[in-house]
């Protein structure tokens, strides 16, 4: 299935995928990742979306809530929820990270947990609910095979709309 263009139908909600592994902060790569991503928020709200769903991993996860945020200083409804797989994710990143999820689950509308324990597979069940409350899939893919390509994959079998950034 081709990607739909990111004009033709409105939206309720949004989901993020994306690599751990970010460029350099400080590099021309990463400033262009953090415009297109708030280019594609912002154009996700002026098409109707306003609950945005991620799922608090290190890297692009990370970014895509604190510009959510961001956002929302903005425009107050718009509504950052976290998806976590288990209780407890989060408490093996590093102590930057570590801070910022916990920022994100303190504003954040709803923060919500399909485990209350790691299990084989919960990742892949997260990237999966992900798509599943979405209408389209924000994406930051560089790579396959890797669980982004594996939530791209889900969003179109699902037929939703797939914007890379």
């Amino acid at each position: 299935m081709e990607d739909m263009p990111s004009n033709c139908t409105s939206l309720r909600s949004v989901c993020f995928t994306g690599h751990r592994e970010l460029p350099p902060v400080r590099s021309a790569a990463f400033r262009q990742l953090v415009a297109d991503t708030e280019t594609a928020i912002r154009r996700a709200f002026d098409r109707g979306a306003r609950r945005f769903y991620c799922g608090g991993a290190e890297g692009f996860d990370l970014l895509a809530g604190k510009l959510v945020l961001l956002e929302n200083e903005r425009h107050l409804d718009i509504q950052l929820v976290l998806l976590l797989p288990y209780t407890g994710f989060g408490e093996a990143f590093t102590a930057q990270d570590r801070a910022e999820l916990l920022r994100q689950k303190k504003v954040a509308e709803e923060v919500l947990y399909l485990s209350n324990h790691y299990f084989s597979g919960c990742m892949a069940l997260r990237n999966r609910q992900l798509v599943e409350d979405a209408d389209l899939c924000i994406a930051y893919l560089r790579r396959a095979p890797s669980g982004t390509a594996q939530t791209v994959s889900f969003a179109k079998e699902k037929g939703i709309e797939v914007e890379y950034v």
